[in-house]
Protein backbone atom coordinates (compact mmCIF):
# COMPACT_ATOMS: atom_id res chain seq x y z
CA UNK A 1 0.00 0.00 0.00
CA UNK A 2 2.65 2.19 0.32
CA UNK A 3 3.56 3.20 -3.54
CA UNK A 4 -0.50 4.12 -3.50
CA UNK A 5 0.26 6.66 -0.33
CA UNK A 6 3.01 8.22 -2.65
CA UNK A 7 1.46 8.43 -5.72
CA UNK A 8 -0.59 11.85 -4.90
CA UNK A 9 2.50 13.83 -3.19
CA UNK A 10 4.50 12.63 -6.24
CA UNK A 11 1.77 14.04 -8.63
CA UNK A 12 1.09 17.13 -6.07
CA UNK A 13 4.98 17.73 -6.63
CA UNK A 14 5.18 17.49 -10.36
CA UNK A 15 1.62 19.73 -11.14
CA UNK A 16 3.57 22.21 -8.84
CA UNK A 17 6.96 22.16 -10.91
CA UNK A 18 4.84 22.55 -13.91
CA UNK A 19 3.40 25.67 -12.55
CA UNK A 20 6.29 27.07 -10.84
CA UNK A 21 8.30 26.90 -14.24
CA UNK A 22 5.08 28.50 -15.97
CA UNK A 23 5.59 31.59 -13.70
CA UNK A 24 9.54 31.63 -14.12
CA UNK A 25 9.06 31.77 -17.80
CA UNK A 26 6.54 34.39 -17.98
CA UNK A 27 8.60 36.41 -15.89
CA UNK A 28 11.37 36.24 -17.90
CA UNK A 29 9.14 37.73 -20.49
CA UNK A 30 8.64 40.25 -19.07
CA UNK A 31 12.34 41.11 -17.90
CA UNK A 32 13.28 40.21 -21.69
CA UNK A 33 10.63 42.87 -22.92
CA UNK A 34 11.84 45.50 -20.18
CA UNK A 35 15.59 44.71 -21.21
CA UNK A 36 15.53 44.42 -25.38
CA UNK A 37 14.99 48.24 -25.94
CA UNK A 38 17.92 48.98 -23.38
CA UNK A 39 20.69 48.18 -25.69
CA UNK A 40 20.01 50.53 -28.96
CA UNK A 41 16.85 48.84 -30.05
CA UNK A 42 18.79 45.55 -29.12
CA UNK A 43 19.81 46.35 -33.32
CA UNK A 44 23.38 44.93 -32.62
CA UNK A 45 24.46 41.45 -33.48
CA UNK A 46 25.35 40.58 -29.86
CA UNK A 47 22.36 42.07 -28.06
CA UNK A 48 19.78 40.55 -30.56
CA UNK A 49 22.31 37.30 -30.17
CA UNK A 50 21.27 37.17 -26.26
CA UNK A 51 17.41 37.84 -26.78
CA UNK A 52 17.78 34.43 -28.87
CA UNK A 53 19.17 32.91 -25.93
CA UNK A 54 16.52 34.28 -23.51
CA UNK A 55 13.50 33.46 -25.79
CA UNK A 56 15.55 29.63 -25.83
CA UNK A 57 15.12 29.53 -22.18
CA UNK A 58 11.30 31.09 -21.81
CA UNK A 59 10.78 28.31 -24.38
CA UNK A 60 12.58 25.64 -21.81
CA UNK A 61 10.53 26.30 -19.14
CA UNK A 62 7.08 26.84 -21.11
CA UNK A 63 7.70 23.67 -22.19
CA UNK A 64 7.98 22.10 -19.00
CA UNK A 65 4.51 24.30 -17.52
CA UNK A 66 2.84 22.95 -21.07
CA UNK A 67 3.46 19.55 -20.66
CA UNK A 68 0.82 19.68 -17.43
CA UNK A 69 -2.37 21.20 -19.61
CA UNK A 70 -1.65 19.34 -22.96
CA UNK A 71 -5.20 20.11 -23.56
CA UNK A 72 -4.91 23.76 -23.28
CA UNK A 73 -1.83 23.85 -25.76
CA UNK A 74 -3.83 21.71 -28.03
CA UNK A 75 -6.48 24.07 -28.01
CA UNK A 76 -4.02 26.78 -28.23
CA UNK A 77 -2.81 25.17 -31.54
CA UNK A 78 -6.28 24.74 -32.82
CA UNK A 79 -7.49 28.57 -32.55
CA UNK A 80 -4.24 29.68 -34.69
CA UNK A 81 -3.56 26.75 -36.69
CA UNK A 82 -4.10 28.57 -40.28
CA UNK A 83 -2.12 31.26 -39.33
CA UNK A 84 0.78 29.66 -37.74
CA UNK A 85 1.05 27.04 -40.86
CA UNK A 86 1.50 29.72 -42.60
CA UNK A 87 4.03 31.52 -40.86
CA UNK A 88 6.11 28.05 -40.81
CA UNK A 89 5.98 28.06 -44.16
CA UNK A 90 7.96 31.65 -44.56
CA UNK A 91 11.00 30.61 -41.72
CA UNK A 92 11.04 27.11 -43.52
CA UNK A 93 11.35 28.97 -47.27
CA UNK A 94 13.72 31.53 -45.45
CA UNK A 95 15.87 28.91 -44.47
CA UNK A 96 15.79 26.96 -48.02
CA UNK A 97 16.94 29.89 -49.94
CA UNK A 98 19.91 29.76 -47.57
CA UNK A 99 20.54 26.20 -48.99
CA UNK A 100 22.75 25.07 -52.21
CA UNK A 101 20.04 21.61 -52.14
CA UNK A 102 18.31 23.38 -54.73
CA UNK A 103 17.47 22.91 -58.24
CA UNK A 104 20.24 24.97 -60.16
CA UNK A 105 17.77 26.96 -62.34
CA UNK A 106 16.37 28.46 -58.94
CA UNK A 107 19.73 29.66 -57.73
CA UNK A 108 20.97 33.76 -57.96
CA UNK A 109 22.74 34.51 -61.54
CA UNK A 110 25.45 36.51 -59.20
CA UNK A 111 26.66 32.98 -57.92
CA UNK A 112 27.42 31.56 -61.66
CA UNK A 113 29.01 35.02 -62.42
CA UNK A 114 31.00 34.55 -59.16
CA UNK A 115 32.07 30.65 -59.81
CA UNK A 116 33.06 31.88 -63.28
CA UNK A 117 35.33 34.78 -62.41
CA UNK A 118 36.97 32.64 -59.87
CA UNK A 119 37.57 29.57 -61.56
CA UNK A 120 35.25 27.47 -58.89
CA UNK A 121 32.45 24.51 -59.37
CA UNK A 122 30.29 25.67 -56.01
CA UNK A 123 26.65 25.53 -55.98
CA UNK A 124 24.81 28.68 -55.83
CA UNK A 125 21.69 29.69 -53.79
CA UNK A 126 18.31 31.86 -53.73
CA UNK A 127 19.63 34.52 -50.99
CA UNK A 128 22.51 36.90 -51.97
CA UNK A 129 23.93 36.32 -48.94
CA UNK A 130 23.45 33.13 -47.19
CA UNK A 131 24.73 35.24 -43.48
CA UNK A 132 22.33 38.12 -43.42
CA UNK A 133 19.32 35.71 -44.79
CA UNK A 134 19.98 32.97 -41.97
CA UNK A 135 20.35 35.97 -39.39
CA UNK A 136 17.09 37.60 -40.69
CA UNK A 137 15.72 34.05 -40.58
CA UNK A 138 16.68 33.29 -36.74
CA UNK A 139 15.11 37.22 -35.59
CA UNK A 140 11.87 36.00 -37.65
CA UNK A 141 11.31 33.05 -35.39
CA UNK A 142 12.52 34.79 -32.45
CA UNK A 143 9.63 37.03 -33.21
CA UNK A 144 6.70 34.47 -33.83
CA UNK A 145 8.29 32.20 -30.66
CA UNK A 146 7.79 35.81 -28.66
CA UNK A 147 4.05 36.03 -29.97
CA UNK A 148 3.18 32.54 -29.37
CA UNK A 149 4.71 32.28 -25.84
CA UNK A 150 2.49 35.63 -25.10
CA UNK A 151 -0.38 33.67 -26.73
CA UNK A 152 0.00 30.79 -24.42
CA UNK A 153 0.39 32.67 -21.58
CA UNK A 154 -1.98 34.85 -22.21
CA UNK A 155 -5.20 32.66 -22.34
CA UNK A 156 -5.02 33.24 -18.60
CA UNK A 157 -6.98 36.44 -17.79
CA UNK A 158 -4.61 37.11 -14.42
CA UNK A 159 -1.58 36.92 -16.64
CA UNK A 160 -3.13 38.39 -19.90
CA UNK A 161 -3.62 41.53 -16.90
CA UNK A 162 -0.10 41.34 -15.79
CA UNK A 163 1.69 41.48 -18.99
CA UNK A 164 -0.77 44.28 -20.59
CA UNK A 165 0.19 46.27 -17.53
CA UNK A 166 3.82 45.65 -17.88
CA UNK A 167 3.60 46.90 -21.28
CA UNK A 168 2.35 50.30 -20.37
CA UNK A 169 4.76 50.46 -17.30
CA UNK A 170 7.82 49.67 -19.75
CA UNK A 171 6.54 52.13 -22.29
CA UNK A 172 6.14 54.74 -19.72
CA UNK A 173 9.59 54.34 -18.20
CA UNK A 174 11.80 54.58 -21.56
CA UNK A 175 9.40 57.52 -22.18
CA UNK A 176 10.64 58.68 -18.95
CA UNK A 177 14.20 57.87 -19.47
CA UNK A 178 13.86 59.17 -23.31
CA UNK A 179 13.82 62.64 -21.50
CA UNK A 180 16.24 62.15 -18.85
CA UNK A 181 18.69 61.54 -21.50
CA UNK A 182 17.38 64.75 -23.11
CA UNK A 183 17.81 66.97 -19.94
CA UNK A 184 20.99 66.04 -19.25
CA UNK A 185 22.19 66.30 -22.73
CA UNK A 186 23.42 62.45 -23.57
CA UNK A 187 22.21 59.69 -26.29
CA UNK A 188 22.09 56.16 -25.83
CA UNK A 189 24.92 55.82 -28.25
CA UNK A 190 27.43 56.97 -26.35
CA UNK A 191 26.62 54.99 -23.32
CA UNK A 192 28.08 51.67 -25.73
CA UNK A 193 30.22 53.38 -28.11
CA UNK A 194 32.78 55.94 -28.26
CA UNK A 195 31.88 57.79 -31.00
CA UNK A 196 29.67 61.03 -31.89
CA UNK A 197 26.26 60.28 -32.67
CA UNK A 198 24.05 63.45 -34.43
CA UNK A 199 20.23 63.06 -33.55
CA UNK A 200 17.98 66.18 -33.13
CA UNK A 201 15.17 64.37 -32.08
CA UNK A 202 14.08 62.37 -29.02
CA UNK A 203 15.61 58.78 -29.34
CA UNK A 204 15.16 57.41 -25.58
CA UNK A 205 17.59 54.37 -25.85
CA UNK A 206 17.26 53.27 -29.38
CA UNK A 207 19.47 55.00 -32.22
CA UNK A 208 16.87 56.02 -34.73
CA UNK A 209 13.53 58.31 -33.43
CA UNK A 210 11.31 56.71 -35.72
CA UNK A 211 12.17 53.51 -34.21
CA UNK A 212 11.24 55.19 -30.76
CA UNK A 213 8.07 56.09 -31.94
CA UNK A 214 6.76 53.12 -33.06
CA UNK A 215 7.80 51.97 -29.49
CA UNK A 216 5.95 54.51 -27.68
CA UNK A 217 3.43 54.58 -30.21
CA UNK A 218 2.59 51.24 -28.76
CA UNK A 219 2.36 51.43 -25.48
CA UNK A 220 0.36 55.13 -25.54
CA UNK A 221 -2.13 52.46 -27.47
CA UNK A 222 -2.23 50.01 -24.83
CA UNK A 223 -2.13 52.96 -22.02
CA UNK A 224 -5.17 54.95 -24.11
CA UNK A 225 -7.44 51.44 -24.19
CA UNK A 226 -6.89 50.88 -20.49
CA UNK A 227 -8.00 54.61 -19.87
CA UNK A 228 -11.22 54.13 -22.38
CA UNK A 229 -11.96 51.03 -20.40
CA UNK A 230 -11.69 52.87 -17.17
CA UNK A 231 -13.86 55.87 -18.46
CA UNK A 232 -16.30 53.18 -19.83
CA UNK A 233 -17.05 51.48 -16.29
CA UNK A 234 -16.08 54.50 -13.98
CA UNK A 235 -17.29 57.74 -15.59
CA UNK A 236 -21.12 58.87 -15.85
CA UNK A 237 -21.90 61.67 -18.22
CA UNK A 238 -25.71 61.26 -18.22
CA UNK A 239 -26.87 62.38 -15.32
CA UNK A 240 -25.24 66.11 -15.72
CA UNK A 241 -22.03 67.83 -15.90
CA UNK A 242 -21.23 67.87 -11.70
CA UNK A 243 -21.41 63.97 -11.69
CA UNK A 244 -19.40 63.91 -14.83
CA UNK A 245 -16.46 65.72 -12.90
CA UNK A 246 -17.18 64.01 -9.76
CA UNK A 247 -16.85 60.74 -11.22
CA UNK A 248 -13.90 61.57 -13.48
CA UNK A 249 -11.84 62.76 -10.29
CA UNK A 250 -12.88 59.64 -8.43
CA UNK A 251 -11.71 57.58 -11.39
CA UNK A 252 -8.31 59.40 -12.01
CA UNK A 253 -7.23 59.67 -8.62
CA UNK A 254 -8.70 56.52 -6.86
CA UNK A 255 -7.98 53.71 -9.80
CA UNK A 256 -6.68 55.53 -12.77
CA UNK A 257 -3.98 58.00 -11.57
CA UNK A 258 -1.10 55.31 -12.62
CA UNK A 259 -2.49 54.93 -15.76
CA UNK A 260 -2.96 58.83 -16.91
CA UNK A 261 0.50 59.31 -15.89
CA UNK A 262 1.62 56.50 -18.02
CA UNK A 263 -0.29 57.26 -20.56
CA UNK A 264 0.97 61.26 -20.34
CA UNK A 265 4.69 59.92 -20.86
CA UNK A 266 4.34 57.53 -23.60
CA UNK A 267 2.14 60.45 -25.44
CA UNK A 268 4.43 62.89 -24.32
CA UNK A 269 7.43 60.53 -25.52
CA UNK A 270 6.20 60.16 -29.11
CA UNK A 271 5.66 63.84 -29.74
CA UNK A 272 8.93 65.26 -28.55
CA UNK A 273 10.40 62.02 -31.17
CA UNK A 274 9.04 64.68 -33.83
CA UNK A 275 8.62 61.02 -35.86
CA UNK A 276 6.00 62.12 -38.74
CA UNK A 277 5.17 58.29 -39.59
CA UNK A 278 5.00 57.73 -36.01
CA UNK A 279 2.81 60.02 -34.87
CA UNK A 280 0.68 59.45 -37.97
CA UNK A 281 0.46 55.93 -37.57
CA UNK A 282 0.46 56.05 -33.91
CA UNK A 283 -3.30 58.68 -34.29
CA UNK A 284 -4.41 56.28 -37.61
CA UNK A 285 -4.61 53.18 -34.86
CA UNK A 286 -6.03 55.09 -32.41
CA UNK A 287 -8.79 56.11 -34.67
CA UNK A 288 -9.44 52.69 -35.51
CA UNK A 289 -9.49 51.81 -31.86
CA UNK A 290 -11.67 54.63 -31.02
CA UNK A 291 -14.40 54.11 -33.89
CA UNK A 292 -14.41 50.35 -33.10
CA UNK A 293 -15.07 51.11 -29.37
CA UNK A 294 -17.88 53.09 -30.57
CA UNK A 295 -19.26 50.67 -32.59
CA UNK A 296 -19.04 48.10 -29.83
CA UNK A 297 -20.62 50.38 -27.14
CA UNK A 298 -23.57 51.51 -29.71
CA UNK A 299 -24.07 47.74 -30.54
CA UNK A 300 -24.51 46.96 -26.91
CA UNK A 301 -26.94 49.98 -26.00
CA UNK A 302 -24.92 51.50 -24.14
CA UNK A 303 -25.09 55.18 -25.17
CA UNK A 304 -23.31 56.94 -22.26
CA UNK A 305 -20.07 55.21 -22.65
CA UNK A 306 -20.05 56.23 -26.42
CA UNK A 307 -19.81 59.34 -25.32
CA UNK A 308 -17.43 58.82 -22.80
CA UNK A 309 -15.37 57.51 -25.67
CA UNK A 310 -15.95 60.62 -27.69
CA UNK A 311 -14.79 62.73 -24.89
CA UNK A 312 -11.53 60.97 -24.02
CA UNK A 313 -11.20 61.11 -27.85
CA UNK A 314 -11.31 64.80 -27.89
CA UNK A 315 -9.39 64.97 -24.93
CA UNK A 316 -6.22 62.76 -26.36
CA UNK A 317 -6.76 65.19 -29.55
CA UNK A 318 -6.07 68.56 -27.58
CA UNK A 319 -3.34 66.76 -25.18
CA UNK A 320 -1.71 65.81 -28.74
CA UNK A 321 -1.94 69.72 -29.84
CA UNK A 322 -1.16 71.21 -26.44
CA UNK A 323 2.24 68.88 -26.49
CA UNK A 324 3.21 68.31 -29.81
CA UNK A 325 5.56 71.91 -29.89
CA UNK A 326 7.08 73.65 -32.91
CA UNK A 327 9.48 70.54 -33.72
CA UNK A 328 6.88 68.16 -34.76
CA UNK A 329 4.97 70.84 -36.64
CA UNK A 330 7.94 71.68 -38.54
CA UNK A 331 8.37 68.69 -40.00
CA UNK A 332 4.59 67.78 -40.62
CA UNK A 333 5.06 71.44 -42.72
CA UNK A 334 8.17 69.52 -44.59
CA UNK A 335 5.78 67.02 -46.50
CA UNK A 336 4.51 69.77 -48.38
CA UNK A 337 7.50 71.68 -49.12
CA UNK A 338 10.09 71.16 -51.42
CA UNK A 339 12.27 69.59 -48.12
CA UNK A 340 10.63 66.19 -49.67
CA UNK A 341 12.41 66.59 -52.74
CA UNK A 342 15.53 65.48 -50.71
CA UNK A 343 14.23 62.14 -49.50
CA UNK A 344 15.86 59.22 -50.88
CA UNK A 345 12.76 57.23 -50.49
CA UNK A 346 11.14 57.33 -53.67
CA UNK A 347 14.62 56.15 -55.17
CA UNK A 348 14.89 53.39 -52.36
CA UNK A 349 11.44 52.09 -53.44
CA UNK A 350 12.09 52.39 -56.91
CA UNK A 351 14.99 50.02 -56.56
CA UNK A 352 12.81 47.37 -54.46
CA UNK A 353 10.27 46.93 -57.29
CA UNK A 354 12.85 46.49 -59.79
CA UNK A 355 14.42 43.52 -57.20
CA UNK A 356 10.17 42.48 -57.56
CA UNK A 357 10.53 42.42 -60.61
CA UNK A 358 13.86 40.45 -61.20
CA UNK A 359 12.75 37.33 -58.60
CA UNK A 360 9.06 37.55 -58.13
CA UNK A 361 8.92 33.94 -56.61
CA UNK A 362 12.02 33.19 -55.59
CA UNK A 363 13.33 36.38 -54.41
CA UNK A 364 16.58 37.52 -53.19
CA UNK A 365 16.62 36.22 -50.07
CA UNK A 366 16.00 37.71 -46.35
CA UNK A 367 17.39 40.47 -45.25
CA UNK A 368 19.81 41.25 -48.33
CA UNK A 369 18.54 44.53 -49.25
CA UNK A 370 22.22 46.10 -48.52
CA UNK A 371 23.63 43.43 -51.05
CA UNK A 372 21.23 43.89 -53.69
CA UNK A 373 20.74 47.28 -54.06
CA UNK A 374 24.20 48.46 -55.92
CA UNK A 375 22.98 46.13 -58.49
CA UNK A 376 19.47 47.82 -58.95
CA UNK A 377 20.43 51.43 -58.22
CA UNK A 378 19.87 53.86 -60.97
CA UNK A 379 22.81 57.03 -59.24
CA UNK A 380 25.36 56.26 -56.85
CA UNK A 381 24.63 57.78 -53.69
CA UNK A 382 27.38 58.52 -50.63
CA UNK A 383 25.47 56.23 -48.76
CA UNK A 384 25.29 52.51 -47.20
CA UNK A 385 21.81 51.73 -47.99
CA UNK A 386 20.48 48.72 -46.26
CA UNK A 387 17.41 49.58 -45.72
CA UNK A 388 14.36 49.87 -48.35
CA UNK A 389 12.05 52.26 -45.55
CA UNK A 390 9.15 49.97 -46.57
CA UNK A 391 9.05 46.67 -45.00
CA UNK A 392 6.36 45.55 -47.32
CA UNK A 393 8.49 46.39 -50.76
CA UNK A 394 12.00 44.89 -48.78
CA UNK A 395 9.84 41.98 -47.66
CA UNK A 396 8.53 40.38 -51.11
CA UNK A 397 11.76 41.93 -52.64
CA UNK A 398 13.74 39.31 -50.19
CA UNK A 399 11.85 36.51 -49.78
CA UNK A 400 9.56 36.65 -53.03
CA UNK A 401 5.60 37.29 -53.72
CA UNK A 402 4.49 33.75 -52.71
CA UNK A 403 6.00 34.32 -49.50
CA UNK A 404 5.25 37.61 -48.73
CA UNK A 405 1.85 37.45 -49.30
CA UNK A 406 1.43 34.28 -47.51
CA UNK A 407 3.26 36.18 -44.00
CA UNK A 408 0.86 39.42 -44.83
CA UNK A 409 -2.37 37.14 -45.10
CA UNK A 410 -1.81 35.61 -41.58
CA UNK A 411 -1.41 39.14 -40.35
CA UNK A 412 -4.34 39.82 -42.15
CA UNK A 413 -6.57 36.87 -40.73
CA UNK A 414 -5.23 38.06 -37.20
CA UNK A 415 -6.34 41.57 -37.80
CA UNK A 416 -10.08 40.23 -38.46
CA UNK A 417 -9.82 37.85 -35.70
CA UNK A 418 -9.54 40.37 -33.54
CA UNK A 419 -11.68 42.78 -34.78
CA UNK A 420 -14.32 40.18 -33.93
CA UNK A 421 -13.05 39.86 -30.28
CA UNK A 422 -14.53 43.29 -29.90
CA UNK A 423 -17.80 42.59 -30.83
CA UNK A 424 -17.96 38.27 -29.20
CA UNK A 425 -16.12 39.40 -26.21
CA UNK A 426 -18.79 40.61 -22.86
CA UNK A 427 -15.60 42.11 -21.25
CA UNK A 428 -11.62 42.67 -21.10
CA UNK A 429 -12.30 44.34 -25.16
CA UNK A 430 -9.42 46.49 -24.33
CA UNK A 431 -6.88 43.46 -25.38
CA UNK A 432 -8.36 42.84 -29.15
CA UNK A 433 -8.96 46.56 -28.83
CA UNK A 434 -5.04 47.39 -28.61
CA UNK A 435 -3.77 44.52 -30.57
CA UNK A 436 -5.53 45.84 -33.71
CA UNK A 437 -4.36 49.58 -33.39
CA UNK A 438 -1.40 48.57 -32.84
CA UNK A 439 -1.72 46.12 -35.84
CA UNK A 440 -2.83 49.17 -37.59
CA UNK A 441 0.19 51.63 -36.35
CA UNK A 442 3.01 48.84 -37.73
CA UNK A 443 1.34 48.59 -40.53
CA UNK A 444 1.05 52.11 -41.09
CA UNK A 445 4.45 53.18 -39.96
CA UNK A 446 6.28 50.04 -42.08
CA UNK A 447 4.94 52.05 -45.42
CA UNK A 448 7.81 54.56 -45.40
CA UNK A 449 9.71 53.02 -42.60
CA UNK A 450 11.35 49.96 -41.02
CA UNK A 451 10.64 50.12 -37.11
CA UNK A 452 10.08 46.62 -37.33
CA UNK A 453 13.19 45.29 -38.65
CA UNK A 454 14.54 46.85 -34.73
CA UNK A 455 14.50 43.71 -32.77
CA UNK A 456 12.85 45.61 -29.32
CA UNK A 457 10.04 47.36 -31.41
CA UNK A 458 9.58 43.71 -33.63
CA UNK A 459 9.53 41.60 -29.71
CA UNK A 460 7.11 44.30 -28.09
CA UNK A 461 5.05 44.26 -31.29
CA UNK A 462 4.79 40.26 -30.94
CA UNK A 463 4.10 40.41 -27.64
CA UNK A 464 0.98 43.01 -27.92
CA UNK A 465 -0.32 40.85 -31.02
CA UNK A 466 0.06 37.31 -28.79
CA UNK A 467 -1.29 38.42 -25.88
CA UNK A 468 -4.33 40.41 -27.75
CA UNK A 469 -5.20 37.17 -29.86
CA UNK A 470 -5.06 35.18 -26.64
CA UNK A 471 -8.27 37.27 -25.02
CA UNK A 472 -10.10 37.75 -28.52
CA UNK A 473 -11.81 34.70 -28.45
CA UNK A 474 -15.45 34.75 -26.26
CA UNK A 475 -14.45 33.58 -22.52
CA UNK A 476 -17.50 30.91 -23.09
CA UNK A 477 -15.70 29.41 -25.81
CA UNK A 478 -14.07 25.71 -25.87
Amino acid sequence: MTPVRNALPMSLDLCALGERSGRVGFWLLIAMLSWAPFPLGSNREWSWSLLVVLTAIIWFFWAIWAQFDLKMQSQNLGRVALPLALVLGVLVWSLVQTTTFIPSGWANPVWAEMTGALHRSDRGTITLNRWHTSSEALKLSMYVAVCWLAFSFGRDAHRARQLFNAIIAIGAIYALYGFELEFVGIRQFALFYNVPQSQLFLSGPFVLHNSYATFEGLAALAAISRLLDLAASAIVVSSGFRMWVVTTGRAIFRSGGAIVVATIFAVSALIASASRGGCLATLSGLIVMVMLFLARTRASGKVSRMWVGIISMVAFTALLIWISGDMLAERLKELFSAEMAKDLRPELWAASERMIVSAPLLGLGLGTFKDAYPMYAVRSLPFIMDKAHSDYLEFAAGMGLPAAICWWSAMGWAAIKMAVGIFVRRRDIIYPLTGLGATVLVAVHSLVDFSLQIPAVAIFYAAILGLSLAQAYSSQAT
